[in-house]
């Protein structure tokens, strides 16, 4: 028997408002459509045991697809045990320096354990370049300055994220009818996600200073954040129907430059019909495809009315799931069912 088999880590199907769980559900929705043997096998850490347990019963691999570049001792197993198998490897993000920005030099842990975890990181990723058959990146960016230069014989291409159905909003509310400006930081507190709130607040107090008609929220579990007062922002807690939230935002404030990867907020806006307001860095870090469609703010140099004028209009990017959906789709195809014909033509 010849089957597919999908490692994902058992954290990232933990919570499903996660950008992890959310980019990883995606696919597993797509390869339960289009595989029929296909095995999904959940890993808690890089152990190569979990290899040897999914291929017990004797049955062969012919393609398999790693959730993230934490794996190498699981994906060398595997190409040890099964040297015809096809085997990518999904890449979030640029992780070493994804370290640092949720951390920063001066974390509490000290300097040392900062440059050990992103040794650690870089050790990963480098074993999985060399290992690996395709590595398929969340952000074309960062194929060019990281993922394409390091060294190792794994072909590099850029996988789109795309908003799963269960965060699709099923009737959203009129453009014109909506009224929020959101803030959607993960709730667990570090460098990068205090970044995120507290520029959102610098904005949300000068544009009411300006005499803003919107409502400034900031969603998630942050009762232990011990955040600054701020009248202009209302904290709502946990949202259990993000999708039916985010189809009453006007727009989807990113307003950090710190983090790496693709912001997966930010497609479940644009397919929400709600405008994103995002840091100029991160907009020069987006596919072209997608930052056409963002309005670029720098909250400690903002125009509020600029941003108001901007936000009067309907955003352009509604269209944009199905355009990324379909070409998430021709790359999972291209890779995962049809790479041994795909291979023999380069």
């Amino acid at each position: 028997m010849s089957r597919f088999l999908h490692f994902i880590p058992t954290r990232d199907l933990a919570n499903k408002y996660h950008g992890t769980y959310k980019d990883v559900v995606s696919r597993v929705q797509w390869l339960q459509n289009h595989v029929s043997e296909y095995r999904q096998i959940q890993v808690r850490d890089d152990d190569p045991a979990v290899v040897d347990a999914s291929l017990a019963d004797g049955g062969t691999v012919d393609a398999a697809l790693i959730e993230y570049s934490h794996y190498p001792r699981i994906l060398k197993r595997l190409k040890h045990l099964e040297p015809r198998a096809f085997v990518a490897v999904r890449a979030i993000n640029i992780e070493p320096l994804q370290h640092l920005d949720n951390h920063g030099w001066r974390c509490d842990r000290g300097p040392l354990w900062m440059f050990y975890g992103m040794g650690r990181l870089l050790a990963h990723d480098l074993a999985v370049k060399q290992a690996a058959d395709v590595i398929l990146s969340i952000n074309p960016w960062e194929n060019r300055i990281y993922w394409g230069r390091l060294p190792g014989r794994a072909r590099v291409e850029w996988l789109p994220y795309r908003c799963p159905d269960h965060l699709l909003p099923g009737q959203s509310l009129p453009y014109r009818e909506r009224r929020i400006i959101a803030c959607m930081p993960t709730s667990q507190k570090n460098r990068k996600s205090w970044d995120l709130v507290i520029r959102f607040q610098r904005l949300a107090t000068e544009m009411k200073r300006r005499g803003s008609p919107y409502q400034f929220v900031v969603t998630g579990n942050l009762h232990n954040w011990n955040l600054p007062a701020c009248d202009a922002v209302l904290l709502t807690g946990f949202v259990n129907e993000l999708a039916s939230f985010t189809g009453t935002c006007k727009a989807v404030a990113l307003l950090s430059p710190l983090g790496y990867g693709f912001k997966t907020t930010i497609a479940d806006a644009l397919a929400a019909g709600a405008h994103v307001l995002a840091h100029p860095a991160l907009v020069r870090h987006c596919p072209d495809l997608i930052k056409q469609h963002l309005i670029c703010v720098d909250s400690q140099a903002a125009e509020p009315n600029s941003i108001m004028q901007r936000l009067s209009t309907p955003p352009s990017g509604a269209a944009l799931h199905d355009e990324l959906t379909n070409t998430a789709d021709a790359v999972m195809e291209r890779w995962l069912l049809r790479q041994k014909g795909y291979i023999d033509k380069l």
